[in-house]
């Protein structure tokens, strides 16, 4: 499967083929629940866009062992498994005869019905009534034995090498042309070597291993005959026998589901995953965002992120994109504004750590910056930063509170923690400095709990000097 062409990592769920755009699930994200008619559309080009699967591996057959084993113990199964084994040990007469007749066709049938399903990921067994309407079924694959099994026979006087060789290969596609007629229903196509060759192809080594399992299972019943046998011994064998042909019938569904998109039979599958209303609105608006975004129409990817920023103003993921795109675009005063109405409201939301993620990151690309007309905001950050170990970053956000806002209310509280930062740092002289201008102007702050544990690790500094 191809990769998505905005997220390289990532398979590709869809295409447009206006474009031949690729896109994932990310970027395209949301299911069947979501999306109106005629969408979703590609965000270049308007498109309808076409499925092409989630992308997700399936589990390979032979890891379904445990299910494909216990399908035929299912009830509707088991119902006609115990009537298969009740009409073999009955066949003692005309009427007995014609029932037992009719039992095998409809098991025959029946286990065309299991490879569909499975086929389809549907592991509930169908009801034994289904396959009584399914005469047609029935024909179609008695003139595809008939093709197989009987064919080769017409060569026999021309060449019995041949002959054999025709019943060899007939036995090897068996399962490839059984697997052909449960799905499609038609016996044209089963008859196709070409699809053969197709299925045989893009299953690949898993065939082989199907059709050895295919062909233990179907003969293990023979294991059980026995010319005199008991009746209870002639029931437990029919309905082994039955038993293993809905193994076999289950192993090759499970071969078709797992390669479902390869050989075209996934198109009616539900296309993503539905998401919640506000979820899928939110995953809509970064999928979209991102890609304009890579293909530098950045201005759109703006527009798109405020869109959803109106309904959902709080989500992180939306805000640090539009905090981003702003930096990418130049518009320093919108991305200052945006940078101050993030963090508080990280902050506000109890998501400190959040916040100095957001601070480390907008320093870095514009060293020296500060909420200059915020003194609350840097008093709130730096505390946050000085929880965290970034004693540099918080004495940026609080050197000369006094000259930026003189008339700050926190003022105290900021030049408490501003002292205990430089002490921190070995700077006993300037936070002693600090200390006094706060028990002068600020003496409340100075004797708060936070000012009584600084001015005592002042002392005992000073002590040690």
């Amino acid at each position: 499967m191809d990769a998505c062409g905005y997220h390289a990592r990532k398979p590709a769920s869809w295409v447009c083929e206006g474009c031949s755009k690729t896109y994932c699930t990310q970027c395209v994200p949301g299911g069947e629940e979501n999306f109106r008619a005629g969408q979703p559309r590609c965000v270049l080009c308007s498109q309808r866009l076409q499925w092409l699967g989630d992308g997700l591996p399936r589990t390979p057959f032979w890891q379904r062992s445990r299910e494909i084993l216990g399908y035929p113990l299912k009830l509707p199964a088991l119902m006609l498994l115990l009537v298969f084994g009740a009409a073999n040990v009955m066949l003692d007469g005309m009427l007995t005869a014609l029932f037992f007749l009719f039992v095998s066709t409809l098991l025959s049938v029946y286990a065309m019905l299991v490879i569909a399903d499975v086929a389809q990921d549907k592991w509930e067994p169908p009801s034994p009534m289904d396959g009584i309407s399914e005469g047609g079924l029935l024909l179609r694959q008695i003139g595809l034995m008939f093709v197989l099994f009987v064919g080769p026979f017409l060569f026999a006087s021309a060449s019995m090498v041949l002959a054999l060789g025709l019943l060899a290969l007939a036995a090897f596609i068996l399962p490839a042309a059984l697997m052909i007629l449960a799905v499609s229903r038609s016996l044209r196509m089963a008859l196709n070597p070409l699809r053969w060759l197709q299925l045989i192809l893009t299953v690949g080594a898993s065939y082989l291993l199907l059709w050895l399992a295919v062909m233990g299972v179907t003969a293990a019943p023979a294991l059980l005959e026995s010319g005199d046998a008991m009746p209870a011994l002639v029931f437990v064998g029919a309905v082994f026998s039955g038993y293993t042909t809905l193994v076999a019938a289950a192993m090759m569904g499970a071969l078709l589901s797992e390669k479902a998109r390869e050989l075209g039979l996934a198109m009616d599958e539900d296309r993503g995953r539905s998401l919640s209303m506000a979820d899928y609105e939110v995953a809509e608006v970064l999928g979209t965002a991102h890609v304009y975004a890579q293909e530098g129409r950045l201005d759109e990817a703006l527009k798109v992120l405020n869109r959803g920023l109106s309904s959902a103003p709080m989500h992180q993921e939306l805000n640090w994109r539009r905090l981003r795109l702003l930096k990418l675009l130049g518009k320093e005063k919108p991305w200052l504004e945006q940078l101050a109405r993030f963090v508080r409201q990280q902050l506000g939301a109890g998501n400190a750590g959040t916040a100095v993620q957001i601070w480390m990151e907008a320093s870095q690309q514009k060293p020296g910056l500060k909420f200059e007309d915020d003194p609350a905001l840097c008093l709130s950050l730096a505390q946050a930063l000085y929880e965290r170990g970034r004693i540099r970053e918080a004495q940026q956000l609080l050197v000369n509170l006094h000259q930026r806002a003189p008339q700050f209310s926190g003022l105290g509280e900021a030049y408490m923690l501003l002292a205990r930062l430089y002490l921190e740092q070995g700077s006993a002289d300037t936070a002693q400095r600090l200390i006094g201008f706060v028990k002068k102007h600020f003496p409340k702050d100075h004797d708060s709990e936070q000012g009584a544990e600084t001015a005592a690790l002042l002392a005992r500094l000073q002590t040690q000097a």
